[in-house]
């Protein structure tokens, strides 16, 4: 069985990927920072599953988090930085503190996480980092100006991670959702109507889901991709090719 270590796993597709790897030969840490309730609703049960308290953004934590997987199971296979966090807020009005906090859990928390989960990636001698990005990266977003720079940041580091860390047996790579139906839509909004719109607008003709990038991390991490290093796949139906 291969160990994977996913956060921001209480919800939406964080919950999706845990669920889907959790069934297939995985066991994973699965970490939350607010939602307790929800995380053992979903998977207090699930016997390949351990769900962690982490804040992504404290580097003591994730010490702590990595001794307990080194002294269980004494490497990971898989790592995936997934945590983010948005705010729908103008440049003008996006606070120090918002902004700080961004960059924390999006950029900053992928690099804590990577560096202190080296001595673990590398003892599995073959092993993959997912990083979770968006094609806000390359896109202005005027509305959430703090979340497009922190990925555009996130990116890089994982182009870096590519090429500086082939040496040891570790792949990186980018997966870019497409729009999920998650609760991190949910203070927007979107109703229904809207997202049938999203969907209809696809040119696959639906919305992504948190098992479409799922079964991407899967094969990533497989043998069959043991080639593939540094790629930025968007799950997303082609929805990225389409003219603004």
């Amino acid at each position: 069985m291969k160990t994977a270590l996913v956060t921001g796993a209480s919800r939406g597709i964080g919950a999706g990927i845990t669920r889907f790897l959790s069934e297939h030969n995985y066991f994973v840490y699965a970490t939350y920072l607010k939602d307790k309730t929800l995380a053992e609703k979903t998977f207090k049960k699930n016997e390949n599953v351990s769900l962690e308290l982490l804040d992504v953004r404290k580097e003591e934590q994730i010490k702590k988090l990595t001794d307990k997987i080194r002294r269980r199971h004494g490497k990971l296979n898989l790592l995936i930085n997934n945590a983010a966090v948005d705010y729908l807020t103008s440049i003008e009005k996006i606070t120090s503190d918002r902004w700080e906090e961004t960059f924390g859990v999006r950029v900053m928390g992928t690099f804590l996480l990577t560096k202190n989960a080296l001595p673990l990636l590398k003892a599995a001698k073959r092993s993959t980092i997912i990083n979770i990005t968006s094609s806000w990266a390359y896109e202005a977003q005027p509305s959430f100006p703090a979340a497009a720079a922190a990925e555009a940041a996130k990116m890089n580091f994982t182009k870096t991670c590519a090429v500086a860390l082939a040496k040891y047996g570790i792949r990186t790579h980018s997966v870019n959702p497409g729009v999920t139906r998650t609760p991190l839509w949910d203070p927007w909004g979107v109703d229904d109507a809207g997202w049938e719109k999203m969907a209809k607008e696809n040119p696959l003709g639906r919305n992504c889901t948190p098992e479409d990038v799922a079964r991407v991390i899967y094969y990533l991490d497989s043998e069959e991709a043991e080639y593939l290093n540094g790629e930025e796949v968007y799950v997303n139906g082609g929805n990225h090719l389409r003219s603004k």
